[in-house]
């Protein structure tokens, strides 16, 4: 038995045991909502294990294990030039099946991602960084996907090439997010492949269609830094607009006092993450889409 290092990525769905304790209704319709969810999972993770061409073939794959509503995804450590750059593609990987989770049965998850020896075969997982992300998850609190520490340094490599670091800051820069608990969380707000690495000049849409292109560019110091492509803010704005919307009528579902103790208690439990949702939701309105038209203004009643 061998152990590898891996980058491992755990969440689970809230309101899964409560789905259970309710009606066998309110339970299907959420284990549909999962199934549907991890369909649109598998799809995406097939798509990225597609080799492209021959210098991708021995690339790693993206796998993953399944059990109810808990996912794990890995990824193992890449040991060249570019692992910092392939990090990258895996956390907005995640970040992009957290967001389909999201999108059409509104599944709000709970996770951690982080970096660790990790026995995986097909029948079997386990290892310290299954025990890690599981422990970063239970600390999560709110319903983010929270970045581990060595995956932040892993993301700030010691790099002369000042190119080669704008390759790897600037696709962070739209998904990695900051709370006042100084955790890093993933922003699931988020096109999946915006950022152009290599624009042509002159263009902003059109990225470099050859490596020795992009060879001769660099040999005569021409190579532009990455671009966003400002088409896929017509994406993050029309989920944004569902986001608004979904967590607006939660807070306010969850604004209804009780007379019972016990789900009086619940529900301000299930209340206080929603609220959180209201701030990350505005943060990233105001600082990273520039949308303040999307902003959730709630009524007086709810600021508290």
């Amino acid at each position: 038995m061998e152990f590898s290092e891996y980058y491992v990525a755990y969440f689970d769905v809230l309101g899964y045991k409560d789905a259970f304790k309710k009606s066998e209704d309110v339970s299907a319709k959420l284990v549909d909502a999962i199934e549907f969810s991890i369909g649109m999972m598998k799809d995406i993770v097939s798509i990225v294990n597609t080799p492209i061409d021959n210098l991708t073939e021995e690339t790693p794959k993206i796998e993953y294990k399944i059990f109810s509503d808990n996912v794990l995804i890995c990824y193992k450590e890449m040991k060249d030039d570019l692992s910092a750059l392939s990090l990258v593609s895996f956390l907005r990987l995640v970040a992009t099946i957290q967001r389909v989770f999201f999108e059409r049965p509104h599944l709000i998850v709970r996770g951690g991602i982080t970096k660790g020896p990790l026995y995986l075969t097909k029948d079997f997982v386990g290892g310290k960084a299954l025990i890690d992300v599981v422990e970063l998850e239970e600390s999560a609190v709110y319903p983010r996907i929270v970045v581990d520490n060595c995956i932040l340094s892993d993301l700030n490599p010691k790099i002369q090439n000042v190119f080669l670091k704008k390759f790897i800051e600037t696709p962070c820069q739209d998904l990695l997010v900051k709370s006042t608990d100084d955790k890093f969380f993933l922003n699931y707000i988020i096109s999946y492949n915006p950022w152009i690495m290599f624009p042509k000049e002159g263009s902003q849409s059109e990225s470099v269609e050859s490596f020795e292109e992009l060879e001769k560019l660099n040999r005569e110091g021409r190579l532009r830094i990455p671009t966003y492509n400002l088409e896929c803010l017509n994406e993050v704005y029309v989920i944004l607009r569902k986001h608004k919307d979904f967590v607006e009528e939660k807070v306010i579902e969850f604004s209804q006092s009780s007379n019972d103790e016990t789900e009086e208690a619940k529900r301000l439990k299930i209340l206080k993450k929603y609220l959180w949702l209201v701030s990350f939701h505005n943060k990233i309105c105001d600082i990273m889409y520039k949308m303040p038209q999307l902003k959730i203004n709630l009524k007086s009643e709810f600021n508290e």
